[in-house]
C-alpha cells in the first residue's frame, strides 16, 4: 500500500522548483569478466539477464545517464575488472582504478565488499569535488524520468535518500540512491567505522546504521543482531534519518514501464529491450 500511494503522489507532481543550479556527481562501479560468475563469487545469487554483466551494456548505462542527468561528472571505480569499456566511453569518465577485486558482500576479500569500496571512493570523489550531491548509480541499474535527479531532491528532507527495500529482503535499496554535500562526509565516516565486515552485516544494513551515529556506536557493541531490535532501528531511521526514493522499483517486480519515473536493476532481457524501446521509441 505505501507503494501505491507513492506512486500516485509521483504522477501527481512531475513538476516543480528547478534545483539545476545544484551540481552533483554520480558514482558506479565496474566489473566485467569473461569467467563464470560461479568461480569469482561463488556464494552470489545471479539474477538478470548476463548481457547486463557483459562490456557492451557499459554504453547503455552510460547513455542511459545522459539521456536523464545532467552530472557535474561521472566517477566510475574498476575494482581491477579483466574488461573494460573502449577508451573513448573510459574517457566521458572519472576512470578510478582499484588493485584487486574484493569480490561480492557474501564472499569478499579484506573489509569490504568491491560494490561497498566503490560507493565509498566515489563518494570521497564527490566529497572533493565540493559537489552538492553525490548520486549512484549501480553498473546494472537503468533509470527513467527526465530530470530524474531534480524530481528526487524535491523530496529529499534529511540529506540522505535509499530506494524503499518493500518486495526485497533487504531494509532497503542501494542501486540508486542520493546524498547531500553537508551529510556525505559523516555518512561515508560511519560506514567506514562499521567493524563488521559486509558479509557479517549486510551493505543494507550498513547503510541503515550508517544514518546515525550512535547506530554505529551500538552495531559495533553487537547490540543491533536480533530481528526485533533492527525492526525498531528501521523504522526510526526512516522516519527520522533517511528518505525513500519518490519511485521504485530497484529489485522489486514489477517494472511499470509506463510510469513518468522508475528504476530498475538485474533485468532481464525483455524488460531491458521494453526500456530501450521507451527510450528510444
Amino acid at each position: 500500500m505505501r507503494k501505491s500511494k507513492r506512486m500516485s503522489r509521483l504522477d501527481e507532481k512531475t513538476t516543480g522548483s528547478s534545483r539545476n543550479d545544484q551540481t552533483y556527481v554520480i558514482g558506479s562501479g565496474w566489473w566485467c569478466s569473461q569467467e563464470p560468475d560461479s568461480r569469482v563469487n561463488p556464494k552470489r545469487g545471479k539474477l538478470g539477464t548476463n548481457k547486463q554483466r557483459e562490456v557492451e551494456f557499459f554504453q547503455i548505462w552510460l547513455n542511459n545517464i545522459k539521456n536523464y542527468t545532467s552530472p557535474s561528472s561521472i566517477a566510475v571505480v574498476d575494482s581491477a575488472s579483466p574488461i573494460k569499456p573502449d577508451s573513448e566511453l573510459r574517457a566521458q569518465t572519472t576512470w578510478i582504478e582499484l588493485p584487486f577485486n574484493a569480490r561480492h558482500a557474501t564472499d569478499h576479500i579484506g573489509q569490504w565488499s568491491g560494490w561497498l569500496r566503490s560507493v565509498l571512493m566515489s563518494g570521497q570523489y564527490a566529497l572533493a569535488t565540493e559537489a552538492d550531491y553525490f548520486v549512484y548509480v549501480e553498473q546494472d541499474c537503468l533509470l527513467k524520468g527526465e530530470r530524474i535527479i531534480d524530481r528526487c531532491l524535491e523530496d529529499m528532507r534529511t540529506g540522505l535518500m535509499f530506494g524503499d527495500g518493500e518486495g526485497t529482503p533487504q531494509p532497503l535499496q542501494q542501486s540508486f540512491f542520493l546524498i547531500g554535500r553537508a551529510r556525505l562526509g559523516s555518512f561515508l565516516k560511519n560506514l567506514s567505522d562499521i567493524k563488521a565486515r559486509d558479509s557479517e552485516i549486510s551493505p543494507e544494513w550498513k547503510f541503515v546504521f550508517a544514518s546515525w551515529r550512535p547506530f554505529v556506536l551500538c552495531a559495533n557493541m553487537g547490540l543491533l543482531t536480533r530481528r526485533k531490535t533492527r525492526a525498531r532501528v528501521v523504522r526510526i531511521a526512516r522516519r527520522f534519518f533517511f528518505d525513500d526514493l519518490p519511485m521504485g522499483v530497484g529489485r522489486s517486480r514489477p517494472v511499470p514501464f509506463d510510469a513518468t519515473y522508475y528504476y530498475f536493476q538485474h533485468g532481464s532481457e525483455e524488460e531491458i529491450t521494453q526500456h530501450l524501446e521507451a527510450l528510444y521509441g
